[in-house]
């Protein structure tokens, strides 16, 4: 008798059918999207209000962040060319105080630095293009 009823239980466990809906986009498919306004109305324009103001939240950080680089990157050039400008007048102060070696050596110091920090920042935008080229071919 145990066993008819583990039998049945079985079978019952087998005619249950899970069902999962999978899409891409920010929105169901049409028949789907009506199902949802039939049980709750309203739903396709409440969505509809939510994507839309996820999408301008997103294009406002976007717009802030690509603002912020560019103030940091002028402000940036603006600090390296105040600190090579004043260790080249310590430079060459040296210099006419007869403190030749270290004079030179501010001064080399100095132009070198700028002349690293601008090659490795071009080599750098150099490689994350190549790099968006290799993962976006068509853009």
């Amino acid at each position: 008798m145990p066993n008819n009823v583990q039998k049945a239980q079985n079978q019952k466990a087998k005619k249950v059918v899970t069902a999962v809906a999978h899409y891409s986009g920010p929105f169901p498919p049409a028949t789907e999207l009506e199902h949802y306004e039939s049980i709750c109305p309203g739903f396709a324009e409440k969505l509809m209000e939510r994507y839309v103001a996820q999408s301008n939240h997103r294009m406002e950080l976007e717009t802030k962040v690509i603002d912020s680089g560019i103030r940091n990157s002028a402000r940036g050039q603006i600090f390296a060319f105040i600190l090579a400008m004043v260790t080249i007048l310590i430079g060459s102060a040296l210099i006419y105080l007869n403190k030749d070696t270290i004079g030179i050596v501010a001064i080399l110091g100095a132009l070198g630095t700028l002349a690293g920090v601008f090659i490795y920042g071009n080599k750098s935008k150099k490689d994350e293009r190549i790099q968006k080229a290799r993962v976006n071919p068509d853009i």
